[in-house]
């Protein structure tokens, strides 16, 4: 009996040594090596920079097991030589890779995963490369020029529409102080927000089949005082870019800009809202005796102007009060909008999260 025993033990070690490789190997079938060239440059003058620490990151998908286990990334750490050229590779079954540099050479802001590629040519055979092989992915680093402390803070507060129905559809911001009365003790009214009536956009539906109206908000922002007073659009930042908007333009402003958000014809969201665009403001014109500009406040805003949504209507919600984040520089004439992150001139800044220049 000890030796039939024995034998069915031996078997049984067998057959799981066997199915764990057998585990492993499915698990790896799917992987592969992705590799390609990294260049780092200067931003602005487009010359290599050498010594900086790349690391290439290349994710996974675990498939069923991802519900007890995070699918593992892998990272290749290499420098950059005298050419700002380094070489990174890793194994990945997605195809979804990219580029960190944390901790750039003295002089120079990060990047935090701005640099994406995704690998589509998948490989012909297993254990071998996602195409293209010869890919060269270029990080432009942005130099770090004159910081300085400034007033930031995120502005957001639901107040509800009813109340700012109450107020005749308007709420006034002061940037130095807040929110006006009756929704803040703010007391300069340097931009006021008019809320349009719900705009009825056509009847949306569903992957069910199911039909609603669509409707879409906007909220106009108004920028008070002197003429020259107003905001700026900006032209689409790089993906790249860690420092948005470095200074604020000395023309250009416009009083109103509208700011929208409707339901998406699906159903399943809202839309319009854009995280990605960037804005200046001017405040505080005050003129010379001969009409010309004396002294004026300059900002910007990171972000999209977020607008907060209520209603007893699922469909025709109607704006409940707005949220942004915004960047000043309270000294007079200064157009110079580069952070140096640590310094704050605002106590209750609110949430930030991700801070940046």
């Amino acid at each position: 009996m000890t030796e039939v025993t024995e034998m069915l033990s031996n078997s049984i070690m067998s057959t799981k040594t066997w199915a764990s490789l057998f585990c492993v190997a499915t698990m790896r079938l799917g992987a592969a090596t992705a590799c390609f060239d990294v260049l780092v440059l200067d931003a602005d003058s487009l010359a290599p920079i050498e010594g900086v620490a790349v690391t290439g990151w290349f994710s996974n998908d675990n498939g069923w097991k991802a519900w007890t286990e995070s699918a593992p990334t892998y990272a290749d750490e290499e420098i950059t030589d005298k050419y700002g050229f380094c070489h990174v590779k890793g194994e990945t079954n997605t195809g979804k890779t990219g580029v960190n540099i944390r901790h750039p050479p003295k002089g120079y802001y990060p990047n935090y995963f701005a640099i994406r590629y995704r690998f589509t040519q998948k490989p012909l055979l297993p254990f071998t490369h996602w195409r293209p092989t010869d890919l060269v992915i270029t990080a432009r680093l942005q130099r770090v020029e004159h910081p300085v402390p400034l007033f930031v803070k995120r502005a957001g507060w639901k107040m509800g529409s009813d109340a700012i129905a109450k107020n005749e559809g308007e709420f006034a911001y002061d940037f130095q102080k807040g929110f006006l009365p009756p929704f803040g003790n703010g007391e300069t009214a340097d931009v006021v927000f008019r809320c349009l009536a719900p705009k009825y956009l056509g009847e949306g539906k569903n992957g069910r089949g199911y039909t609603a109206p669509l409707y879409g908000n906007t909220v106009v922002a108004i920028f008070q005082g002197d003429e020259a007073n107003g905001i700026w659009v900006s032209p689409m930042p790089d993906a790249q870019a860690y420092l948005k908007i470095r200074n604020a333009p000395a023309e250009g402003y416009q009083r109103e800009l509208s700011f929208s958000e409707s339901t998406s014809y699906d159903l399943q969201r809202r839309e319009g809202l854009d995280s990605n665009r960037c804005f200046c403001f001017r405040i505080r014109t005050v003129r010379d005796d001969v009409g010309k500009i004396k002294s004026a406040l300059y900002g910007k805003i990171h972000g999209d102007i977020q607008l907060f949504m209520d209603g007893k209507d699922r469909w025709m919600q109607k704006i409940a009060g707005i949220s942004f984040l915004y960047y000043l520089n309270p000294t007079p004439n200064d157009r110079n909008l580069e952070w140096d992150m640590k310094n704050n001139f605002c106590p209750k800044p609110g949430e930030i999260l991700q801070p940046r220049p």
